[in-house]
């Protein structure tokens, strides 16, 4: 286990958490594959009924993907394309983990942080929290799944606010359209997530599998990450995703031309 992730094990709940302090815990690629394999580890551990993510301090819980990546990651479409799939890896190993796994925001979440949320069963937030995700400020594409995870929370034109214009909202903007469940003070988050933790650890495991895994195969039928290849291709080689991250590396607004 590097030193990006720490867990602790205490009364059937793995506290998992993502402590990169010097880039507001951004999730690079290293940290994103390190995470998907902790993620499918713990859900094969017998002792481990309850998965918590949380970011490391009590301001960000994840500010979206490391942008010192940037350039390389989207240098080219299927380099770019590479990318995301690694990204939806990592959700995808949490929704298909057979316990369940939390959000726990004790901060900020962004970008690719509060994508990383949605994946999860459960979500609260300090209300000092925001949550957004401002991909259309820099010209990346969601993948399919991520749009269907997000549609199913907030509804299909409230995802489409929050993609389409990037606004990045409120605690209790997102407790009020469905984007978590709980609110906290930030002196009261952790307590009322472990009283949450207790109630679900001290249920029958095969319960709580056989719940998660039917809501999945007949409430939630998937998309796929290949499902959104064509937008992949159109946007991944457009020059207007290298006009936005250029402007997000120089912190100017980008001017996009549609090409």
């Amino acid at each position: 286990m590097s030193n990006s992730v720490i867990v602790e094990i205490k009364d059937h709940a793995a506290w998992v958490v993502i402590d990169r302090p010097d880039v507001r815990n951004a999730l690079d690629t290293a940290t994103m594959r390190e995470l998907t394999e902790l993620i499918e580890e713990l859900g094969r551990d017998p002792s481990v009924r309850c998965i918590v993510l949380r970011g490391g301090g009590d301001r960000v819980f994840v500010s979206g993907g490391d942008i010192r990546e940037f350039k390389q990651a989207f240098s080219d479409t299927e380099t770019a394309i590479a990318y995301e799939a690694t990204a939806e890896h990592l959700h995808e190993a949490i929704s298909l983990a057979p316990k369940p796994v939390i959000a726990m925001m004790n901060g900020h979440a962004i970008g690719g942080g509060c994508l990383l949320a949605n994946a999860c069963d459960f979500r609260f937030c300090s209300d000092a929290a925001r949550l957004g995700i401002p991909i259309s400020k820099i010209g990346f594409c969601i993948c399919p799944p991520d749009l269907q995870r997000l549609a199913r929370l907030v509804g299909v034109p409230q995802a489409k606010r929050l993609l389409m214009t990037g606004v990045v909202i409120s605690a209790s903007e997102a407790l009020q359209i469905g984007l978590v469940e709980r609110v906290a003070s930030p002196e009261t988050l952790v307590k009322e997530t472990e009283s949450f933790v207790d109630s679900l650890v001290s249920n029958a495991p095969l319960s709580l599998k056989s719940i998660k895994e039917m809501s999945r195969l007949y409430l939630e039928p998937q998309l796929t990450f290949e499902d959104g290849t064509p937008w992949y291709r159109e946007v991944y080689a457009s020059s207007d995703l290298q006009e936005g991250i250029e402007a997000l590396s120089a912190k100017r607004t980008p001017i996009f031309n549609g090409r």
